[in-house]
């Protein structure tokens, strides 16, 4: 009876003992304490972490350097929307330069912008040519060679008839001819008169002078302002009339040879010009026939073997 009831009590502890391991609560975490299977803890995530992290990035976007190898084949070198195809060695691919300031690259009429200047890689370089040139060629500068002009004259001779000098004055015309540089002539025909003596005695003289000249500066329509020399000779008709007791003229001619030096100034502008001259003459008179034969040795002749004067003279020239 007694190994009943011990048999009995002992099953009724192990009955409750393995009630009481059969509900006791599993561990979420899967410790070894805990009966039953254990499982992995969830994972936490992190607010922070990269969404993407373990997974191949996404495409790139905008300009990114070639990969290793070769590249792909592009058309020749053009100009399109803004971009410039170009070779670069072995590889090849697209480089994009800022369109012209002012242009556009879209525009159908770009292609007649100027465009900026492009560096290639290769010796090579092209660039437009400029719309507008800053050098303007001088023009031609035209040499004036020839002038025709006219001239007043006054003329005073040493030549005292009795106590009184005579002095002539007038006008004339003249030629001159220039080279490209500094040298000249002048053909110069005058035509004086004058008279002494309350007009008992009036000359009237045609004198014509060739000159050789020397200016200063060359000759261009650049320099306005000139000096020149001059040295030359001429001959000159003389004609004088002398009132008699009953106040009859009788005329007389003579002939002299002259040489004279002389220095000047002239202002031109291009095609007119004024200028002033003064000259030295020296006067020579031909004896060979009447009336000058009838004065050889007088001292006091009506005209002077030997004589000089010095004359003044005022020019207008017109230049061709």
């Amino acid at each position: 009876m007694r190994t009943s009831l011990s048999l009995a009590a002992l099953f009724a502890t192990l009955a409750v003992g393995a009630i009481a391991q059969a509900q006791q609560p599993i561990n979420p975490y899967g410790t070894a304490d805990v009966a039953g299977p254990a499982s992995d803890p969830p994972q936490v995530v992190d607010p922070y972490a990269n969404p993407y992290e373990g997974y191949p990035p996404p495409p790139a976007y905008g300009y990114q350097p070639p990969s290793a190898g070769p590249g792909p084949s592009y058309a020749p070198p053009s100009y399109q929307r803004g971009y410039y195809l170009y070779p670069t060695g072995q590889q090849q691919y697209p480089v994009y330069y800022a369109p012209p300031a002012g242009g556009c690259c879209c525009d159908p009429c770009a292609q007649y912008h100027q465009q900026p200047q492009v560096q290639y890689p290769y010796p090579y370089q092209y660039s437009y040519p400029p719309t507008t040139s800053l050098y303007k060629p001088k023009p031609t500068e035209r040499i004036r060679r020839f002038s025709l002009g006219v001239h007043g004259t006054v003329l005073g001779l040493n030549n005292a008839i009795g106590k009184n000098d005579m002095t002539l004055g007038g006008a004339g015309i003249q030629l001159r001819i220039r080279s490209k540089g500094r040298f000249g002539l002048e053909l110069n025909q005058s035509f004086l008169g004058g008279d002494a003596f309350n007009g008992a005695v009036q000359r009237t003289t045609f004198p014509f002078q060739f000159s050789l000249m020397l200016y200063i500066l060359p000759n261009n329509d650049d320099r306005h302002f000139n000096i020149y020399g001059l040295v030359g000779f001429g001959v000159q008709a003389d004609t004088l009339k002398v009132r008699d007791e009953n106040g009859n003229f009788a005329s007389q001619d003579f002939i002299e040879g002259e040489g004279h030096v002389g220095l000047g100034a002239e202002l031109r502008w291009k095609w007119f010009a004024l200028a002033a001259d003064v000259r030295a003459l020296g006067f020579l008179r031909d004896n060979s026939s009447a009336p000058a034969s009838y004065y050889v040795g007088q001292t006091n002749a009506i005209v002077a073997e030997r004589g000089w004067g010095m004359s003044g003279n005022v020019y207008v020239n017109l230049w061709f």
